[in-house]
């Protein structure tokens, strides 16, 4: 049987050879590179196949079932060769999902049998780690596996990720006349908010934030600090009139810390150091347990950290005892991105029924890049 599986899928199977071969993952530092640090590993569960355990005994790998009873056996050689070809043949294949046979080949090695996890797991596979502090222990962790070898992954995904703005100091006519005087690329028929905010804003209109569209989410960024969702709704418009989506520099924006100095009694001194804090803590909570649609009670699903599948092919990890690393690296790595305006139906402005105040519904993305 041929597995078809896009690049993070099968570069999930690659981090799981990889880490069979080598016994241990290197640590990476707040830019993503590998330190002199490791994690010594023991054995692997996979979530997508719950009934085995793989076991590195020596220069062999076990494979158990759930009873205890063993299965198959694999030299650690030939599974670090096939990961080799793995990741040559990932790197050579076009379009979305495909076939890599040494993939097939390592389910049979293996006897792997599930392709993934099931969707809305943070944890990608449970890793048992040698404890670093308490001799003959093992932590069972469970990681999520992130790739560099296809396009730049999200961290957040639209959906129910909108804020809801209204738009003052103009008409609803001016502002929907703004809209469609604005550039906007061919065959488009929204400027984007990239185009449209700062057309706003030298027309003087103001676009002010309303609420969280999905209570939800709104729930789950209380969680984060009860005021994270104006601080946050603010950080997104700021990042577009400043034209700085990368969030590194959107959350230095000068004009950001006076908006919510006024708008949240903050001392200026303070707002970026808070808006900055906060915000990591979003990106790693998205990272490690929080989806944006489901009740999230702050719970850690990856409770081991992420593993990244490097652009040559090699493995490094951020464990939580590199927590701040962590979260430096998701700061400086990711930028908000701008979803499909008519397929999410925000990042435009519109009329509803006969009100007299324009609105503008902007969706919240974030992708690495």
């Amino acid at each position: 049987m041929s597995i078809s599986a896009n690049r993070g899928e099968h570069s999930e199977l690659l981090a799981f050879l990889r880490i069979l071969h080598q016994g241990r993952i290197q640590v990476a530092d707040k830019l993503g590179d590998p330190r002199q640090s490791w994690l010594k590993v023991s054995g692997i569960k996979r979530p997508s196949d719950p009934d085995r355990r793989y076991l590195i005994l020596g220069d062999q790998v076990v494979v158990l079932s759930d009873t205890g009873a063993e299965l198959t056996r694999a030299s650690r050689e030939s599974i670090g060769a096939l990961a080799d070809i793995l990741f040559l043949q990932i790197k050579e294949s076009d379009g979305g999902s495909f076939v890599c046979p040494a993939g097939d080949e390592a389910f049979m090695l293996l006897k792997l049998e599930g392709a993934k996890a099931a969707a809305g797991e943070k944890a990608d596979l449970l890793i048992e780690v040698v404890s670093p502090v308490f001799e003959g222990e093992l932590l069972p962790l469970g990681f999520s596996v992130k790739s560099e070898l296809g396009g730049l992954p999200t961290l957040l995904n639209a959906g129910a990720t909108q804020f809801e703005y209204r738009i003052e100091g103009c008409s609803v006519e001016d502002a929907l006349a703004v809209q469609e005087a604005a550039p906007r690329k061919k065959d488009k028929d929204y400027p984007g908010p990239m185009r449209l905010i700062p057309a706003l804003d030298a027309a003087k209109a103001r676009v002010v934030f309303e609420s969280v569209v999905d209570p939800v989410f709104e729930q789950n960024l209380k969680m984060i600090d009860t005021s994270f969702p104006r601080m946050l709704a603010e950080t997104l418009v700021h990042a577009y009139l400043g034209g700085e989506l990368a969030l590194k520099d959107a959350v230095r924006s000068p004009a950001l810390h006076a908006e919510l100095s006024n708008l949240l009694s903050i001392p200026l001194p303070m707002v970026e150091r808070i808006v900055k804090h906060k915000v990591k803590e979003l990106l790693r909570q998205s990272a490690l347990g929080m989806n944006p649609g489901r009740q999230w009670e702050g719970q850690v699903e990856a409770h081991g950290g992420w593993i990244i599948v490097k652009e040559n092919g090699t493995i490094v990890c951020f464990h939580v005892v590199n927590d701040d690393d962590f979260r430096e690296y998701l700061l400086a790595g990711t930028k908000f991105d701008t979803p499909s305006m008519s397929r999410h139906r925000a990042g435009y402005v519109y009329r509803q029924n006969e009100d007299k105040i324009a609105k503008l519904r902007l969706s919240l993305q974030v992708r690495f890049g």
